[in-house]
């Protein structure tokens, strides 16, 4: 396939960009419409899912364990890296965050801008082993703990400990989960 300038493209959807990442398990699914920018620092794990329309913008890396399952409309995106645990289960449209923009005075908050002009914070987003995350979540650079279980709709911008029940903007623990 050729875009309009003639300058061949490669199509980095699905089972296209397998033999361009930095690491890829045994039985891992990528479905056809999933899409990965930047796919030599990407690793996924044995037995992963990566649905369609799955988005990752791999940033500095992104590693995602063994039989994790990242659902539909998942958006991986930022400048940082982020890892993700064995046996995740992301839910629909949830939004990892690797990095964002300082707000400090005299700097703009987009891409594109002059040397100097707007400053990325990187930072790292680890997702811990056995973590459940529902539905269209926001999850900012942060370490979740094994275990957690954070409800849909949930904004995620700080540590949370293992085996605990989150829900709300921003995520309280509301229960205990049994390890």
């Amino acid at each position: 396939m050729e875009n309009f300038e003639g300058i061949k493209d490669i199509e980095l959807m699905g089972d296209n960009l397998r033999d361009k990442l930095k690491f890829c398990g045994e039985n891992v699914r990528i479905y056809p419409m999933a899409k990965i920018a930047f796919p030599h620092v990407v690793e996924l794990g044995d037995n992963c899912k990566i649905r369609d329309f799955v988005f990752i913008f791999a940033g500095e890396g992104v590693k995602i364990g063994k039989y994790t399952d990242v659902q539909p409309h998942t958006i991986i995106w930022g400048g940082g890296e982020t890892v993700i645990g064995d046996r995740v289960s992301t839910g629909p449209g949830t939004v990892f965050l690797s990095a964002t923009y300082s707000h400090a005075p005299g700097l703009k908050m987009v891409d594109g801008m002059p040397q100097g002009e707007s400053k990325v914070l990187g930072g790292k987003l680890t997702v811990g082993n056995d973590v459940y995350i529902g539905a269209r979540c926001v999850i900012m650079p942060v370490n979740i703990g094994e275990g957690c279980v954070i409800g849909a709709g949930s904004f995620v911008n700080r540590d949370l400990e293992p085996w605990g029940i989150y829900v709300g903007s921003p995520a309280k623990r509301v229960a205990e989960r049994e390890k």
